[in-house]
């Protein structure tokens, strides 16, 4: 076998796989142990009634994500860099920890081509965020915030296959274990929110 062959495949072996972490209606919540942190990783996926578009818009209304997203205090967009980048700041109240903000970019990764193919932004914490929104008193700044939606058509566009993906550290002082409890509620919470935002757009 080739040498590297041999590499890649010794790689894939030592990936931690993904592990059911929880199974709420609707939705299959994973968790997986990165090899650089003990924070884990999570995701969730399953189908939502509607289709992607509809899903994309909800989750590109940044603004609007202190009234559609759970602990969000304050949602505001810091910049547009391009028509597929932009800077967004948040802060959130959540009942394990104290308040927590971050400044992230979010990048539209979507390839898309009637109704064919996927919708996806992608995130990470933005460097330079203490520069573009001043740290406030008594809110811990979240230096560590990678993320992604997925958003994938099914029975001819009108439901979606979502998959969230989810690695973050709330900073602070806050031990390992409670770090990943807290992820492990909040990633259902983020995925049931979009499902009942959706729902109730379609009863307006």
């Amino acid at each position: 076998m080739h040498l590297a062959a041999v590499v890649t495949l010794l790689c894939l072996q030592a990936e931690p796989r993904w592990e059911l972490a929880a199974e709420p209606p609707g939705m299959k919540v994973y968790g997986r142990q990165r090899a650089d942190s003990e924070v884990r990783e999570m995701k969730a996926v399953g189908i939502i009634d509607g289709s992607p578009q509809e899903i994309f818009k909800v989750i590109q209304d940044l603004e609007n994500y202190k009234t559609n997203m759970p602990y969000t205090a304050e949602s505001t967009v810091v910049k547009k860099e391009s028509e597929t980048v932009t800077l967004f700041y948040s802060r959130l109240v959540t009942p394990l920890v104290s308040s927590r903000d971050y400044v992230i970019r979010l990048t539209d990764e979507s390839k898309w081509n009637e109704g064919k193919g996927f919708l996806k932004v992608s995130w990470n914490v933005v460097a330079e965020q203490d520069d573009l929104v001043a740290p406030k008193k008594d809110v811990v700044r979240i230096r560590v915030n990678e993320g992604y939606w997925l958003l994938e058509p099914r029975e001819n566009g009108s439901k979606t296959f979502a998959t969230y993906y989810i690695y973050t550290s709330p900073g602070g002082s806050i031990p390992t274990f409670i770090a990943n409890q807290a992820n492990g509620i909040a990633v259902p919470k983020v995925f049931e929110s979009i499902k009942k935002t959706i729902e109730a757009q379609r009863k307006k």
